[in-house]
């Protein structure tokens, strides 16, 4: 005797009804009328009394159903607290993200909100660093996620989400934003405000700048682009920045224009550890990344660039 038979028996003896057992089980009653047979079979009694309606117990079959009861409660919540133990990654722990600082303060809080309304109980430690940074503590194994732009290491993995072209940023009056084209020269020759060494787009910038031999002044140096921003409406310079980090709120305040002739976009996504184990809650907080950031989410359609 196997116990799906068991299973089926105890059902059918609790519900009086093999279709009802059938339905509850979510098998067919063909298959629930051939275990009763095969116990009967096996133990050469009659269980049922298949002529009254509903069909009730014979004698053996009370006696065989108080037998059968604890062992099918035994192993139907032995199956319960196994699911429950399994489920259990997808429902508690707790990982860490890094993520460039205006990605954490801009886009990151309504897709953190709504993956803690869907699991309260797991607990994201979130920390905003440079992309170097971000990298070097990924590969240490410090972080379970990476959000920012592809690294291209071989020890890395990365998840392609969106690509966002560089942007100039300028006080509204400022004469660049007057000109049909802007060069990597026209940048060089003005005060700039960037970011500390470690950021992805000051490296994209200065490594340009360094290929065509062009000198510049770094003017300011900002932890956070919004930061920088405020300090290029005020005047003090001007800053290169991608798209990504541009607000509503900065139009009227800011001269914004594209870099795309000049600056090639940059690939933003999720990396990961090559061969990190990464848990269920890890890749459902993922999964609400890519459904929010991911291209044709519908996330950066109203940029004013």
């Amino acid at each position: 005797m196997e116990i799906r038979e068991l299973i089926s028996f105890y059902h059918v003896a609790r519900l009086r009804s093999v279709s009802r057992a059938a339905e509850h089980l979510e098998i067919g009653q063909p298959t629930v009328t051939t275990h009763l047979q095969k116990i009967e079979r096996e133990f050469g009694v009659t269980l049922f009394d298949r002529i009254k309606r509903p069909i009730q117990l014979t004698s053996d079959g009370v006696v065989f159903y108080e037998l059968a009861e604890p062992i099918v409660q035994g192993v139907t919540n032995g199956i319960e607290a196994l699911k429950m133990q399994m489920d259990y990654p997808e429902h508690r722990g707790s990982f860490l993200i890094g993520a460039y600082s205006d990605l954490v303060l801009h886009h990151l809080p309504p897709l953190v909100k709504q993956f803690r309304d869907r699991y309260p109980q797991v607990q994201i430690k979130l920390v905003a660093r440079s992309h170097s940074v971000l990298v070097e503590m990924l590969s240490a194994g410090d972080l379970d996620i990476m959000l920012g732009a592809d690294p291209e290491s071989p020890g890395l993995e990365f998840t392609h989400l969106f690509t966002t072209e560089f942007v100039l940023f300028a006080p509204t009056d400022h004469e660049l934003l007057h000109q049909s084209e802007i060069g990597l020269a026209d940048i060089a020759s003005r005060p700039l405000i960037l970011l500390g060494p470690g950021s992805q787009s000051r490296g994209s910038l200065e490594r340009a700048l360094k290929r065509d031999g062009l000198s510049y002044n770094v003017a300011l140096e900002m932890d956070v682009m919004e930061m920088a921003k405020r300090y290029v409406a005020i005047g003090m310079g001007i800053a290169v920045g991608h798209e990504y980090v541009v607000q509503p709120e900065d139009a009227g305040i800011l001269g914004i224009r594209g870099l795309s002739s000049i600056l090639p976009p940059a690939q933003m996504g999720l990396v990961t550890l090559r061969g990190k184990f990464l848990s269920r809650s890890v890749r459902n907080f993922m999964d609400t990344l890519v459904a929010g950031l991911g291209e044709g989410s519908g996330h950066f359609m109203d940029s004013p660039v």
